[in-house]
């Protein structure tokens, strides 16, 4: 597939995405031209409407038309664009090569493998072309596609804008093509042209042998070339380096509004780059660069992600949270977006009765909450193997995920073997009524514990008040103040039986009896009595 006019195709996107309006109005737009070593390489309709021609010198262009924009041409912004739509087409093909500089060729063996409609091979290749077009349609750039069995009819069919044709199609689809169509060498192209050859169908109509015995190897390649017969292998393009897409401002801006709207148009090319590579971005890094007259040069963001996500839709509402919370010391001259660290992205086959739709949801809400409170406010506690509650967790990832696994003997009634005596026993390893742990070889699970949703950051001490050896009442002192100083009485409606934790008498050791209790006007309480000095502290809450 060829993208024509490369150059003022980029330049327009670049302008339609900081959304610049060329011209006083829609009907009437400045004419624009890409200009190359002192003459036209591209130009827009506008120009073409008033005379300007590509490959005509300055001088000239500015004869025809005397309001003529010019943009210098940049090869490197180029090379960037096409290798970034090339980085988006592996979602389509198993290898993409890059014929610079406007062509690239993709491997269409594996077209009936995509999601189509049945059909035969041509279908599937035609389909494959469709898609391809519309793929880079997206990202804003217009292509032309053909279909053909080799590297260089593809590149011929494909700049010389003729539709997609069965790829077996050979000569016939190549014949009303120019000599130069074929990228013969300058030297024998010259002496084909001198014999009056003009068209590839002139060449393909000579015999093979009479070309290998006049102008030797070269001329029976180019022969074959003419019959469409190219078997060189496609040079697979391999991104080296996470995808990162540029914007620049015609105008500096001081609000994220204006600022969204471009930055959607980045996040809708760097998610189909990471697409077609089946990556998942996990962390974004956003770069704002400022108005020279500004106090900083550039603001830097960092946002992170609650899974893998290749869907632009979910980075815009993080990058709306975070744009919405900044206050810019300075207005924006430039936006630079890149994918600072990507993961594999889960891809999962859906069963009956699943909602990927809450999931979504839920990952939206977990990555908004993030944005506003800041990346170490929303964690996931993943248990550690330790008896000691405020070290039994440690903070991980907050990761939106599906456990699929079968638990064995879930709902069956059946207990685990116990494996200190080898009998039948709870699958928990506790003896019923018993208010201690059994040993460590035959303690429960950390999943099977019912511990709080909500631990103190420091335990809150409490006094206990009641008669003949009852807990009744506690009085909860307030932060900083004596233990018994005083504070609010609240009433125990329920207490559960002691859960003795004890343990590290190698370090800090601590040994403490938990409960359960229902506290009038503050839920279900998590406290302790600590066994040494008998004193009472509030620990958590279950929410």
């Amino acid at each position: 597939m060829c993208v024509p006019d490369l150059s003022l195709q980029r330049i327009l996107r670049a302008r339609e995405a900081a959304g610049v309006e060329r011209g006083a109005s829609a009907s009437r737009r400045i004419p624009l031209a890409v200009e190359h070593n002192g003459y036209v390489v591209a130009c827009d309709a506008e120009a073409r409407e008033r005379g300007v021609r590509r490959g005509e010198a300055l001088a000239q262009a500015r004869a025809a038309c005397a309001e003529l924009e010019l943009v210098p041409a940049d090869e490197a912004e180029d090379r960037a664009a096409l290798e970034g739509l090339a980085e988006a087409l592996l979602a389509l093909a198993p290898v993409v090569e890059i014929a610079w500089p406007d062509t690239l060729l993709l491997d269409a063996s594996g077209a009936h493998l995509l999601p189509y409609e049945r059909g035969t091979g041509a279908e599937w290749e035609a389909l494959l072309a469709e898609r391809a077009v519309a793929l880079a349609a997206g990202l804003g750039l217009r292509c032309r596609a053909a279909v053909a069995s080799g590297r260089a009819p593809a590149r011929a069919l494909a700049r010389h804008g003729r539709a997609p044709t069965p790829s077996d199609a050979g000569s016939a689809a190549l014949a009303g093509l120019p000599i130069s169509a074929l990228e013969l060498s300058a030297p024998l192209e010259g002496r084909l042209t001198a014999l009056g050859l003009r068209e590839v169908g002139d060449l393909a109509r000579l015999p093979a042998e009479a070309l290998a015995h006049r102008f030797g190897a070269a001329g029976l390649a180019a022969w074959r070339l003419a019959h469409g017969d190219d078997p060189s292998p496609l040079v697979p393009y391999v991104p080296e380096r996470l995808p990162e897409e540029r914007l620049e401002l015609e105008a500096p801006v001081e609000s994220s509004e204006p600022l969204l709207f471009g930055l959607k148009r980045l996040c809708d090319r760097l998610a189909a780059r990471l697409a077609g590579r089946s990556l998942g971005a996990t962390r974004l890094a956003l770069v704002l660069l400022l108005d020279p007259r500004s106090r900083k040069s550039e603001v830097r963001l960092e946002i992170r992600l609650a899974s893998p996500s290749s869907a632009a839709s979910r980075w815009l509402l993080v990058l709306r949270e975070r744009l919405a919370a900044l206050r810019l010391p300075g207005a924006v001259t430039a936006a630079v977006l890149g994918v600072a660290e990507a993961a594999p992205a889960p891809i999962e086959q859906l069963a009956i009765g699943d909602r990927p739709e809450q999931l979504a949801a839920l990952e939206g809400v977990l990555v908004r909450l993030a944005a506003r409170l800041g990346d170490g406010a929303l964690f996931a506690a993943e248990p550690v193997n330790r008896h000691r509650p405020e070290s039994a967790y440690q903070a991980g990832a907050f990761a939106v995920k599906k456990d699929r696994r079968k638990e064995t003997g879930k709902g069956t009634g059946k207990g685990r073997r116990n494996r200190a005596n080898g009998a039948e026993g709870p699958s928990n390893g506790v003896e019923a009524g018993s208010e201690r742990l059994s040993s460590p070889a035959a303690s429960p699970p950390i999943s099977a514990l019912v511990r709080p949703t909500r631990l103190l950051p420091h335990p809150q001490p409490l006094v206990a008040l009641g008669e003949g050896g009852r807990l009744t009442a506690l009085r909860v002192d307030q932060p900083g103040q004596r233990v018994g100083a005083g504070g609010q009485t609240l009433r125990v409606l329920a207490l559960s039986p002691a859960e003795r934790l004890a343990g590290e008498w190698w370090g800090d050791p601590f040994d403490r009896d938990y409960h359960r209790a229902s506290i009038e006007g503050m839920g279900d309480c998590w406290i302790f009595r600590d066994a040494g000095d008998g004193r009472l502290w509030l620990h958590g809450f279950f929410d």
